[in-house]
């Protein structure tokens, strides 16, 4: 499997030593408006921030701990996350507001318990008054949330945490894409399975160590199930023997395009890669045998990628290929 290149961007400070006390939570309508309203209003400056580049702007809604720990984080997270979000449009996944006994209580906010996509938020509350605001700003094939966390200081509300992370790929959660990945499983598509629990993983903590799915760990020891019985069944590179000039199959992962995630076959050949004829016929036979070998990768997909090599890449210098793509009936 090749690494997916995703975006994940944290501004945050480490815990530090933990009081104890209690929380009290509102969610939804229980929120006190005046509170939402003006935590609406920081919102939307934050992300006018992120879409104009503007640090001077996000740097003042910041707190004084979050300027001093953030240093050039937030150029960084500014230069990045404008390439993402370029619309303050956005929607609201979650909203939070907390009240603590004391400070340094770390919170814990449980989103539900009987959904598939239930999740858990933990942070250290650096004030008595918190909220969390998890937006999804408006995008197309891929989705992010900009997770902001406040606290209420004696000058009002300011940002602790900010936190920029993927959330969906193919319009399909961490946990949408398991129960995929299961379905597939259950058919006999190993690579299948694989390949969404690649996609699965990469989203499975949009907040990293704040956001915890509750079929974390489930989900978990099901990725790692499957890519045991590949590797059993399975060895990469993988000489196709039954096709005379023995091309090796070398990775198998998804490949993004406008449309959505499809397989990508890469496979190493002896073949000059400027005889396109040979090179076609060739692919052409490649591809009956990876439908034969790979049960069910051609199933429910509109195009099968596939990209010839006449050396093993070493991620240092670039090589030579030739790309195919089968359009799938």
């Amino acid at each position: 499997m090749k690494n997916l290149i995703l975006l994940t961007i944290l501004i945050v400070f480490g815990f530090q030593s933990c009081n104890v006390g209690t929380t009290k939570t509102w969610q939804g309508d229980y929120i006190e408006q005046g509170v939402k309203n003006q935590i609406e209003t920081l919102d939307k400056l934050v992300l006018k921030a992120v879409i104009t580049n503007n640090a001077n702007l996000l740097k003042s809604i910041m707190s004084d701990k979050l300027l001093e720990v953030s240093g050039n984080d937030i150029d960084h997270l500014l230069e990045n996350a404008g390439n993402i979000i370029t619309t303050v449009d956005y929607k609201i996944l979650n909203q939070v507001q907390s009240k603590n006994s004391t400070t340094g209580i770390v919170n814990t906010v449980i989103s539900g318990v009987n959904e598939l996509n239930d999740y858990v938020i933990h942070y250290q509350a650096l004030n008595q008054e918190t909220f969390i605001s998890v937006l999804m700003p408006k995008s197309r094939l891929d989705e992010f949330i900009v997770m902001n966390i406040y606290g209420k200081y004696p000058a009002g509300w300011k940002l602790n945490i900010i936190q920029l992370g993927q959330y969906k790929v193919n319009g399909q959660t961490a946990p949408e894409l398991y129960s995929k990945a299961k379905a597939e499983y259950n058919k006999g598509y190993l690579i299948d399975a694989a390949n969404t629990m690649f996609l699965s993983s990469k989203v499975s903590n949009p907040a990293t160590k704040f956001w915890q799915y509750s079929k974390q760990d489930e989900m978990k020891e099901f990725y790692e199930k499957v890519l045991t019985e590949i590797n059993s069944k399975y060895k990469f590179p993988m000489t196709l023997e039954a096709i005379v000039s023995k091309p090796q199959v070398l990775s198998i992962y998804p490949q993004r395009t406008t449309n959505g995630y499809f397989p990508m076959i890469e496979y190493l050949t002896i073949l000059d890669l400027e005889d396109t004829v040979q090179t076609k016929a060739e692919y052409e036979k490649v591809h009956s045998e990876i439908v034969r070998v790979f049960y069910g990768i051609e199933k429910d997909k509109d195009y099968i990628f596939y990209k010839a090599l006449n050396e093993i890449p070493n991620g240092k210098t670039p090589v030579p290929t030739y790309g195919f793509v089968k359009e799938l009936e």
